[in-house]
């Protein structure tokens, strides 16, 4: 066996390629669901690695010394981890309203951490102001392709390539619109490589509903990802919906996943629960920086 398939590295960023693929999970909650576990990635415990890494690779190119970055937590842990290797000056703007994890944990990284407004949105111009007038640079994972292309190169092929070697004949993927990097970058793939043979499903909050790491994208006109590729539906949740996911999945299962995952399991309850045919959910992160969000509802 080589060291990679006996899960031993020389530094943290053969760790993190050397963790894919990330499992593909038959789960008990459907006759053909299966959950791509993206929390198996090790800095942020979460599917915003490959972005980072790839955004960070871009970064180093480039010779940056100093970034930015507006996220509402996972992406800015990500890049705090990759800022700390790298030697990296980070600062990473938060919105208030996400969970105080993600700011501990990028405090903890070394980042400096802005906390302020209420959403990502909010936060862009503040972002884009430093860039101009300190000497930062925003890499800006809402608009650089990089975040599409990271989700395309690796996600969606290793779904492809995972399916194949177990015999599954993927009928539709499911997942949630945050940057709409990674469903935009899986639906790129498998729309050039299967045409509609694939379907691909969208999920965001329900109107006035908010879910930490997901966001309305029907409201986003000016987002840029969603003009690249066709998404066949999308699915509105709400937050009680996607806590009733996570309940689900951890009392049928045994493991503990993220709102975001919760809000893709509610999505597959509310259009596909009737199907036998190979759903793929994809789980961005797990339930441990939620568990002050997921506590009123236990």
């Amino acid at each position: 066996m080589s060291s990679k398939e006996l899960h031993v590295f020389d530094n943290p960023i053969q760790l993190i390629e050397g963790m894919w693929p990330t499992p593909l999970l038959k789960l008990s909650i459907g006759e053909n669901v299966w959950a791509k576990l993206e929390f198996y990635n090790p800095f942020s415990h979460s599917i915003k690695d490959r972005t980072a890494l790839f955004l960070m690779k871009e970064a180093i190119r480039r010779n940056v010394k100093s970034l930015v970055e507006a996220s509402s937590g996972n992406t800015g842990i990500a890049l705090a981890a990759l800022a700390a290797i790298f030697k990296i000056n980070f600062t990473v703007f938060i919105p208030s309203t996400a969970p105080s994890s993600f700011k501990v944990l990028s405090k903890l990284l070394g980042a400096n951490v802005v906390s302020a407004g209420s959403s990502t949105t909010e936060l862009l111009p503040l972002v884009k102001k430093l860039s101009e007038f300190n000497g930062y640079t925003h890499l800006d994972q809402f608009n650089n392709e990089i975040n599409v292309l990271a989700h395309y190169e690796t996600t969606a092929k290793e779904i492809d390539e995972q399916a194949k070697s177990a015999g599954i004949k993927v009928r539709r993927i499911v997942a949630t619109m945050g940057t709409a990097g990674h469903i935009v970058g899986i639906a790129k793939y498998f729309k050039e490589k299967y045409n509609d043979e694939v379907e691909i499903i969208g999920v965001e909050p329900a109107k006035g509903e908010r879910i930490p790491g997901i966001k309305r994208v029907t409201d986003d006109e000016n987002n840029k990802f969603l003009k690249m590729v066709k998404i066949d539906k999308i699915v509105e949740v709400k937050l009680q919906e996607a806590v009733s996911g996570v309940i689900e999945v951890a009392r049928n299962d045994g493991i503990l996943i993220g709102l975001t995952a919760g809000a893709t399991v509610a999505a597959y309850k509310k259009i596909m629960e009737d199907s036998k045919e190979a759903t793929i959910l994809i789980f961005p992160d797990d339930a441990f920086k939620y568990v002050d969000e997921l506590a009123a509802y236990i």
